[in-house]
């Protein structure tokens, strides 16, 4: 019995957990700029502890949200991105590749685009260049625009 009722609680908490939404292209505006997300290759998503969802054209718009509207990082469940090499893909913010280069354009003109492998980050990186960034930099650099 007191298993039943350990396994009913743990699927109630994770049934209860904030999960990601996909974004619909065309339809959903950023909650930074509130310009229309078009571009399944640049665009972020924020979910909250509590469920809420934040949704960005591009990683600077979460950086700048992030910096001026979540007033504790507690707030934040999780931070995504979309993959650079997998269009409409979300990835965990944290754990992406980044790579800057004029030969991508994102929406706002930071042309930082993410990967989830550092493989195929380096594979973009040597057909089309660029320079490889961390968190931190990404970070920095949105802050700066």
């Amino acid at each position: 019995m007191k298993n039943l009722i350990l396994f009913f609680t743990l699927i109630l908490l994770f049934a209860c957990s904030p999960q990601p939404e996909p974004i619909d292209y065309g339809n959903d505006i950023c909650d930074f700029c509130k310009m229309n997300i078009t571009d399944n290759k640049y665009a972020a998503e924020i979910v909250t502890s509590k469920g809420k969802i934040y949704k960005f054209d591009s990683i600077e718009c979460l950086f700048q949200f992030k910096n001026l509207e979540i007033k504790n990082p507690d707030e934040i469940h999780s931070e995504l991105v979309n993959d650079f090499s997998n269009p409409g893909e979300l990835i965990d913010l944290r754990k992406a590749f980044f790579l800057k280069s004029e030969v991508f354009r994102s929406p706002m003109g930071m042309n930082v685009l993410s990967v989830a492998s550092e493989e195929k980050l380096n594979e973009i990186k040597l057909k089309d260049g660029g320079e490889v960034l961390s968190y931190s930099e990404v970070n920095k650099l949105a802050l700066e625009q």
